[in-house]
């Protein structure tokens, strides 16, 4: 976009280095600070597409795979000194540039050289590293997918039956369901049939659930 206000935005807040979803809130305007929660919040549907390599971060931006390199190799970024650099600046097509604060193990050289054979195959173009919003079908971000995304507080259920079948204890088996049908006894949960206001009888409702007394003596 080539607005005006756009490019006074971009020039008070730095978006550019190397995008939006890395800039800090300390110091900012209540204005800045909003925009920067929704960012956060739509992180969650944002993927790279590659080109230049100049606008998304190495480690933290979701670019190849279906999770972002800091959590699919989270031992390895845990020592790296490149946090939050872009693309361009650790790779090159054929070197990856990264150090680290200790020296490596054979289980992280192993996983080294995972991570090397996971992005070798990416070549850096004149192009513009571009987005796809993963909420709608098209691959453009839609104001009304976000705001559906934000505004999801349901837990769904999934594969309850599953639950039964795993080689768990009782009481995290009890838990599991609790937690696939929402019945956990969260703030949200307990308002449904009393007043969460005073928190004598608040303490008094979570403590005598006989869900939480089982676990208790069954631990």
């Amino acid at each position: 976009m080539n607005a005006i206000w756009v490019k006074i935005v971009d020039f008070k807040y730095n978006t550019n280095d190397p995008n939006i979803f890395c800039y800090p809130d300390l110091g900012s305007s209540p204005f800045w600070k909003g925009v920067l929660w929704a960012a956060q919040a739509a992180h969650m549907g944002v993927r790279w597409v590659v080109g230049n390599g100049r606008k998304v971060r190495f480690w933290e931006d979701q670019w190849v795979g279906n999770t972002s390199l800091a959590i699919m190799f989270w031992p390895l970024y845990v020592i790296n000194e490149q946090h939050g650099k872009a693309i361009s600046q650790v790779w090159d097509g054929h070197e990856l540039m990264l150090t680290f604060r200790r020296n490596v193990s054979e289980a992280l050289m192993s996983m080294w050289w995972e991570l090397y054979g996971v992005i070798e195959g990416t070549i850096l173009s004149d192009d513009e590293d571009k987005i796809l919003w993963s909420y709608t079908s098209h691959g453009t971000y839609a104001v009304q997918s976000l705001y559906a995304r934000i505004n999801c507080r349901c837990v769904f259920p999934v594969y309850t039956h599953a639950i039964w079948k795993l080689v768990i204890p009782p009481r995290v088996q009890f838990f599991l369901w609790l937690l696939s049908h929402n019945r956990i006894l969260t703030r949200d949960n307990l308002q449904k049939r009393m007043d969460v206001s005073d928190p004598t009888r608040l303490f008094f409702a979570v403590n005598m659930n006989p869900f939480r007394i089982y676990f208790l003596n069954a631990m």
